[in-house]
């Protein structure tokens, strides 16, 4: 197979063969030099062409022409084709010479369109090669800008993940540092008065610790805010109380309470029956009928201040609302009912654990 190199030989040959150059004449020599002939001969010519010889005229394309030309009748392949062709030119020569004028003129006319056609051919070979290394270099260009992009998107999407996780981090370190949550249940069962202290206690409260002393001080110091800010509202209550009974005791004189006869004394027994048998049993006195009406009346009048006293003591316990007090003990018993299941969890958890192990052991 014929290398690079031997072709550009052989297309030098055939193209210096169509313009009619004589290499066997360019050497100093003739078409029946054989190999060491043509090494002498260029060694010769190279006298006066090398540019060690020559100097100041050298002359770079004459040099590079006798080294072409030299390869060229060495190599026997580009010389057969350079000697082929060079035959066919002359006989295209004597062939012209032969014809008559105009005709010359023709094949004249068309061989120059044909070397002007091979030459637009070969300056669109040119043309499309160049095309086609711009092209290339602009696909490696667009490739080092696609894989730059991609870096800096990569580089983009580490800091965006590192901040991400930095700030995750700052996050769960500060949830960390907050305090334990109320249940839902106990919050759910407090009024609107009792989440409000409950928040202003715990704002102000430190925060707790997972152990369970940590958290019974944590409720005993709440229980101790809740008394002292329910001994305060109950310190206000009490003096709004007293303002306003001061106001409507100096509005409206004071009018005296009605004696009831009798209802706070007890009424006097009966007297103690008597003996059939005996005189005063078998026939009653006539003050006997009016003694009796009167322990009769006062009995009633008594019986009836009791049922209003006791109407009036019970619509008006029923009316007001249950005491503060008796709230907070209600929460603080769901709170420790709470505390009491999560220790139950724990302590489940750990025998699981403990038998777990037992098992794998």
């Amino acid at each position: 197979m014929t290398s690079t190199v031997d072709r550009d030989l052989l297309q030098w040959a055939r193209d210096a063969a169509s313009r009619g150059e004589d290499l066997f004449a360019l050497l100093g020599t003739d078409a029946t030099a054989t190999e060491s002939d043509i090494r002498r001969a260029f060694r010769r010519r190279a006298l006066t062409a090398h540019p060690d010889k020559a100097g100041a005229n050298y002359d770079p394309a004459l040099y590079e022409k006798l080294e072409r030309a030299r390869d060229t009748l060495l190599s026997k392949e580009a010389r057969d084709v350079y000697e082929a062709e060079m035959r066919a030119v002359m006989q295209r020569k004597l062939e012209r010479e032969r014809m008559g004028e105009k005709r010359r003129r023709l094949v004249e006319d068309l061989e120059r369109r044909e070397e002007e056609a091979l030459k637009r051919q070969k300056m669109g070979v040119q043309r499309q090669t160049e095309i086609d290394q711009e092209k290339a270099a602009m696909i490696a260009r667009g490739r080092a800008k696609m894989e730059e992009l991609r870096r800096l998107r990569e580089e983009a999407e580490v800091r965006e993940r590192l901040a991400r996780e930095k700030e995750e981090r700052e996050k769960g370190l500060s949830r960390s540092g907050t305090e334990t949550p109320v249940p839902l249940a106990v919050e759910q069962g407090r009024t609107q008065g009792q989440k409000e202290q409950m928040h202003d206690a715990s704002a102000s409260a430190p925060a707790s610790a997972a152990d369970g002393d940590d958290y019974d001080a944590r409720i005993a110091e709440l229980e101790r805010r809740l008394r002292e800010k329910q001994e305060k509202k109950a310190a206000k209550r009490a003096q709004r109380e007293a303002k306003k009974v001061g106001e409507d005791s100096s509005e409206t004189p004071k009018e005296a309470a009605p004696e009831l006869k009798d209802t706070t004394q007890p009424s006097q027994p009966p007297p103690a029956p008597s003996r059939p048998d005996s005189p005063a049993a078998a026939a009653p006195t006539a003050s006997e009928p009016a003694q009796d009406k009167e322990t009769t009346t006062t009995t009633t009048t008594t019986t009836t201040t009791s049922t209003s006293t006791s109407s009036s003591s019970s619509s008006s316990s029923s009316s007001n609302p249950p005491k503060a007090s008796e709230r907070f003990a209600s929460t603080m018993a769901r709170l420790r009912a709470a505390q009491a299941k999560r220790e139950e969890e724990k302590r489940r958890k750990a025998e699981e654990a403990a038998r777990a192990a037992a098992g794998a052991a």
